[in-house]
């Protein structure tokens, strides 16, 4: 958390920083879509949710936004500041790296924008 002028500055929500990106890449004509790997969940007969397992072949730990340009496959997984990847999200960055597609951790839209200045410059 931060303080600036005596006031408190929260952290933005991961939610926030997503939509903020996706805007971006929509506005720009980007070809991308919003990846939520999140078993679907219904309730059992005491109210208590329960979640269904991933279908079959679905890895964990896929980014939360994907972007296909000019042939490349980008994967960017957003995290709010200071947050690091869970276990099976680095197992996917390190597949993704030996398969040689670009994957990227981002805490915000300039990290996007700088990523893209670096791919397609």
């Amino acid at each position: 958390m931060i303080l600036k002028n005596m006031t408190e500055i929260k952290k933005p929500l991961e939610k926030d920083i997503q939509r903020e990106i996706c805007e971006y890449l929509n506005d720009n004509n980007y070809f991308f879509w919003r990846s939520n790997n999140i078993p679907v969940f219904g309730m059992n007969n005491g109210g208590k949710k329960t979640f269904r397992s991933l279908p079959k072949f679905t890895p964990r730990g896929i980014p939360d936004i994907i972007l296909l340009h000019d042939g490349k496959f980008i994967g960017f997984e957003v995290k709010r500041p200071g947050e690091k990847l869970r276990p099976e999200q680095i197992t996917f960055q390190e597949n993704c790296h030996k398969a040689g597609v670009d994957y990227y951790v981002v805490f915000s839209l300039f990290d996007v924008k700088k990523a893209l200045i670096i791919m397609f410059a």
